[in-house]
């Protein structure tokens, strides 16, 4: 009778340990989702915040964009050119094109004995009339 009685006796006890690893396991499980669910929603967020930076961004890109554009219309550069820097087109025959393989502005096609193979300058090579060979009058 001993081994029913004792058992009797823990029976409640187990009962009561089930329900209570039962329960903390419900609060840890619910801890747990509510804990997930702010992380969630705080990312989210954070991405809103992102994605509105980022359209801001490529509207400025798009802006500049086109004020590179403006900026680099030949129209506006030919006008700065002549109002600001008081540049004028050459006189008719002072502009000579230069020689084929003759880089311009001075620089030589060899340098220090290695090649050099940096482009010319895209303007051709303005020559005066002494170096042209043209007598003076």
């Amino acid at each position: 009778m001993r081994a029913t009685a004792a058992h009797s006796a823990r029976e409640p006890l187990l009962v009561v340990g089930r329900a209570a690893l039962l329960t903390w396991a419900l609060v840890a499980v619910g801890i747990f989702h509510v804990w997930s669910h702010t992380r969630v929603t705080s990312a989210g967020y954070r991405l809103g915040e992102l994605q509105r930076a980022q359209a801001a961004l490529r509207a400025e890109r798009n802006r500049l964009e086109v004020e590179v554009a403006t900026l680099r219309a030949p129209g506006r550069l030919e006008a700065f050119a002549r109002t600001r820097l008081g540049m004028a087109p050459p006189a008719p025959g002072a502009v000579v094109a230069g020689r084929a393989g003759e880089a311009a502005a001075g620089r030589a096609g060899r340098v220090g004995g290695e090649e050099n193979f940096r482009p010319a300058p895209a303007e051709p090579v303005v020559l005066t009339a002494n170096e042209r060979g043209v007598p003076r009058s």
